[in-house]
Parts: structure tokens; sequence; C-alpha cells
């Protein structure tokens, strides 16, 4: 017996009723069922320790080569990354290890997130792994490029709710220079 008819049975549902819940609920069975399809992808890539997480920055970790990997799915036929914040671009920073974004259609193609992100979001991901990395020299010399450095100004609002994150005094004088 299928999910659907023992439902029915169980709660005496009507077609009507089942017909309407699913209309509902078709966005969150297609989440699921593309997760469920993006594991099988990662396995057919030789990925292992596939897990399904509920994470704001990734869907799925895994394992490959000893490399540990979070990676996105994404069932949108627009920008995969369109919807990256800066905030979530300050979260994927922290993560130890690298993101993936698997775009599901048309095919299953697997992206290096950082590959496909607009440039400010690039140089943006890149402050905070140089932060995130307590990385003063590398920093100082990011910042001293003063296309980074307005990048970085116009995403003062979340490098701003970082600042009591960030341990190395040194750092974060760096960082409060550009505003």
């Amino acid at each position: 017996m299928n999910t659907l008819e023992q439902l029915m049975e169980e709660f005496g549902f009507t077609d009507d009723e089942i017909s309407y819940a699913l209309d509902k609920a078709k966005g969150i069975i297609l989440g699921f069922a593309m997760e469920y399809r993006a594991r099988q992808v990662l396995e057919s890539m030789n990925f292992i320790n596939v897990k399904s997480v509920d994470l704001p920055t990734h869907d799925i970790e895994a394992e490959k080569d000893g490399r540990r990997y979070f990676i996105e799915v994404k069932a949108t036929k627009k920008s995969p990354t369109k919807e990256y914040s800066a905030y979530k671009i300050a979260m994927i920073a922290k993560l130890g290890g690298t993101h993936l974004t698997l775009l599901m259609t048309p095919k299953p193609t697997l992206y290096l997130t950082e590959d496909i992100l607009s440039e400010p979001k690039r140089i943006l991901l890149k402050f905070f792994r140089l932060i995130f990395a307590e990385d003063l020299v590398d920093l100082k010399d990011f910042l001293d490029n003063d296309k980074n450095r307005k990048i970085v100004t116009s995403y003062e609002k979340v490098i701003s709710s970082y600042l009591d994150k960030i341990p190395n005094e040194n750092l974060l004088d760096i960082v409060k220079s550009v505003f």
C-alpha cells in the first residue's frame, strides 16, 4: 500500500482532500524528492557519507577523496545563487570545507559555489574567508585593492553584524578601518 492510500484508509480522507493537500504541499514534496535524487547523483559521483542536513547554508554533507563538502541543492531555472544573501555568504565562509551547488535542472550539474557567484558576492566570500582564517597579511592586501574595498564597504551592515565574532584584535582593526 502506498503512502496516500495508507493516509486515506487510516484517516478516511477523500480523493478531493488528498488532492487539495498535495496541491498545497507540492513545493515541499518537490524539495524532498530533489534532495533524494541529489543524494543518488552525488553517490554516483563517488561521494561517500552522503547525508541530508537542514541548515541555512546547505542541504547535504558528503565526503570525497578525504575532503568534506557542503552541498546546496537547487531545482530552479533561475540563477542558482541569486538568493544567496550577504548573510548566507558569511555563513558559507565559516564552513570547514568546500561549498558546492548542485543544480538539478535541466540535468544534474555540480558547481563550486564561488565560481557561480556574482563578482560582488565572490569578493565578499573571499573577504569573510580571510577574516575567519585570521589571515592578517592577505586581508590587508585584499583591502588595498580599491575595487575590493569599495565592494566590501557596500556590505557594511552584514559585516558590522560579524564584528563581535572576530577573535583577533589586529584583524578587527583592519576590518573597522574599511568603514
